[in-house]
């Protein structure tokens, strides 16, 4: 297992929680907002959540772009464990 943060970079590299990369992609469907940082098929994603009256949500996941609906996210400031 590898513990990443969320922009991808690995708790060994110089660049965890250090480095912002910019959009590459920005894809709205209904009450979210994906934010995709490369041209690749599977890798961290971002999604504001604004379904909640008043309030906006900022979660992240790793996973194939093209599951981005069905991934379960986690908060923004949140590591994550994948293999």
């Amino acid at each position: 297992m590898k513990t990443i943060d969320e922009y991808g970079f690995q708790q060994t590299s110089v660049d965890f929680k250090r480095r912002k990369l910019p959009a590459y992609k920005v894809i709205t469907e209904g009450n979210y907002t994906y934010i995709i940082f490369g041209d690749y098929e599977t890798g961290p994603i971002h999604r504001i959540d604004n379904s909640t009256s008043g309030t906006t949500v900022i979660e992240w996941t790793y996973g194939k772009v093209s599951d981005r609906a069905t991934l379960t996210y986690i908060p923004i400031n949140e590591t994550k464990e994948i293999e």
